[in-house]
């Protein structure tokens, strides 16, 4: 977070900056199945590349923080790393040497945008750190904001229809459950084709955990349904 920068910049920031994203993708509409959160609420979605984030951050009317790639919250170096090593090379299939060059344009204003939205930091291959993802998501979720996670295995790049989840966000769930909260999982998925947000009805964490047992079944269980989402929000 950026020191000596009060709430008010940050909200004339975020503002500002949506203000934009607006002037260039259509207005997004979420189409509930069910009900809608009243609670602070555990939201999963495709990645859809940099397309679902933004849809989260600025079409979302719900306070909420979302899952962001620790690299992308540690400064403009490690901005650059990321973006032009494994976002644009590796996800996005570009050469490597465009990939620089778009991530020598994009980062500072990446690293900015990360600063001010102040997403909660995940470490995949660390589970020190990540036992600090999991403390800050709860203090989110206790204070009254919603998370919004992207578990998709994005590693050879971004599809349709996922074909991996990461199985974090369930260690949020059963966390959650041992503090005495049985949070609210809302499935859901972004076409940016249809410009639509299709939510599923949201189902609690312990059901999940007594349906499908551990953290990886309830992932998978998880993934097959976002992906009946996918063809469900065709017919829209």
């Amino acid at each position: 977070m950026l020191k000596g920068k009060t709430k008010k910049n940050k909200s004339f920031f975020i503002k500002a900056y949506g203000g934009i994203v607006k002037i260039f993708t259509a207005p997004t509409s979420f189409v509930y199945l069910g009900e809608k959160a009243e609670e602070p609420s555990l939201f999963l979605s495709n990645h859809a590349a940099a397309a679902g984030p933004l849809t989260w951050q600025y079409r979302f009317d719900k306070a909420k923080r979302f899952w962001a790639t620790h690299e992308n919250t540690e400064g403009v170096k490690s901005v650059y790393r990321y973006m032009s090593r494994i976002y644009f090379h590796r996800k996005r299939h570009i050469s490597m040497l465009l990939s620089k060059v778009f991530a020598f344009f994009a980062s500072p204003f990446i690293s900015l945008f990360f600063t001010y939205v102040d997403p909660i930091p995940t470490f995949k291959d660390d589970a020190a750190r990540f036992i600090g993802t999991l403390r800050e998501s709860c203090d989110t979720l206790a204070s009254g904001e919603s998370i919004v996670v992207f578990p998709e295995d994005s590693s050879q790049g971004y599809f349709e229809k996922p074909k991996k989840f990461f199985a974090g966000f369930a260690v949020l769930g059963e966390r959650m459950l041992r503090k005495g909260v049985d949070i609210p999982v809302f499935v859901s998925y972004f076409s940016k084709q249809k410009h639509t947000v299709l939510v599923d009805s949201p189902i609690r964490y312990s059901a999940l955990k007594q349906l499908h047992g551990n953290s990886e079944l309830i992932a998978e269980a998880l993934r097959q349904r976002l992906n009946e989402l996918a063809d469900m929000v065709k017919e829209l």
